[in-house]
């Protein structure tokens, strides 16, 4: 008589055979509600969802702040020579004659200098500071002097040579002030070029 394997001796009545297992409907389980028993033929259901929320990705600032930081100084050093300037009688550049320049203009002209020489020089700090005031006090005398430079220029000081050229006094008024807002737009979007990089990096 040969004996039979021992692992045939006795079988194990506790677990379901394959027609049982066929004829049962698997019962979904959220994976929410624990670990399913694997011998069960449970089948796990689910989606799988994102945390909610934006992923933020940090970045060193942008430059761009202390580079213009760095112009404004450097424009506002250079707005102390406009003083030196009103030192000496000014001279016509077509025809070399002396111009007149009434001491109101000049005086105007000479506030306008120390005005840049002042204001620039801090807008530059704050800005390299990632200061965000600096932009608005840079803007700020900007605009101060464009106007000062139309007053000036009202009060009678020299027009850089176009009353020379025979020109009316409200179309020279008109070239002179059209030259000073280009030069002044130019100025505030040069200014205004940190606010439109993104992660500028002002407070």
């Amino acid at each position: 008589m040969q004996g039979s394997p021992p692992w045939d001796d006795h079988p194990d009545n506790d677990q379901p055979t394959g027609e049982e297992l066929a004829g049962a409907a698997l019962q979904p389980i959220s994976i929410t509600d624990g670990f399913a028993p694997m011998n069960q033929g449970t089948m796990l259901t689910g989606t799988t969802e994102m945390p909610t929320g934006q992923l933020i990705y940090l970045q060193p600032p942008s430059g761009a702040a202390k580079v213009i930081g760095v112009v404004l100084i450097i424009w506002g050093l250079l707005q102390g020579l406009g003083l030196l300037g009103l030192v000496g009688q000014p001279v016509d550049p077509f025809t070399g004659e002396a111009i007149e320049y009434p001491v109101a203009a000049k005086a105007v002209d000479g506030f306008s200098s120390v005005l840049g020489l002042m204001g620039f020089i801090a807008a530059g700090v704050l800005m390299r500071n990632y200061d965000k005031r600096g932009v608005w006090l840079a803007f700020g005398v900007i605009g101060a002097q464009f106007v000062l430079t139309l007053v000036s220029f009202q009060l009678g000081s020299p027009d850089g040579g176009l009353g020379s050229l025979g020109l009316s006094d409200g179309t020279q008024f008109g070239i002179w002030a059209g030259f000073s807002a280009f030069c002044s737009g130019f100025c505030a979007l040069l200014v205004a070029i940190p606010l439109m990089v993104s992660n500028n990096g002002f407070e």
